[in-house]
């Protein structure tokens, strides 16, 4: 597991009353949303826009969160997004869910698959996804 200080992107998350599950903590499925949000943060970051689901856009194909910590209700939370790799039709992200004083509660890899909604079919990643992300996370993929 990578240290928070190697993520590129952060997404500040406010907790909600309705997130809070009869343990007094965030249920664990709602982690799920917080890595959503962040994730569409990134790319609209990144990309200068959000991804247009009409069109070409990345899909979640596989996901997998490992939960470190509880997270209560008057906690101050981020998630931290990084992309780990770009393959030739898919991506690999890695995201943490951390409080103010960077204790990890959860963390998650997923891969993210170029998807053509009016085909119906998978595409390679282009060029220019590859460009905008190696120079956000000053990384070469």
């Amino acid at each position: 597991m990578e240290e928070v200080e190697t993520y590129s992107h952060l997404t500040p998350v406010q907790i909600r009353f309705n997130d809070i599950d009869i343990m007094g903590h965030v249920n664990n499925a709602v982690h799920q949303y917080y890595y959503d949000y962040a994730r569409l943060q990134y790319f609209r970051d990144v990309f200068g826009r959000l991804i247009s689901w009409n069109e070409q856009a990345l899909v979640l194909a596989s996901i997998h969160v490992n939960y470190e910590e509880p997270i209560g209700l008057d906690e101050q939370i981020e998630v931290h997004t990084r992309i780990t790799r770009i393959g030739n039709k898919s991506i690999g992200m890695s995201q943490k869910i951390v409080n103010t004083h960077t204790k990890v509660k959860s963390y998650s890899e997923s891969v993210l698959v170029g998807y053509d909604r009016k085909k119906g079919a998978t595409f390679s990643i282009p060029q220019e996804w590859r460009e905008r992300i190696s120079w956000f996370e000053h990384a070469r993929f």
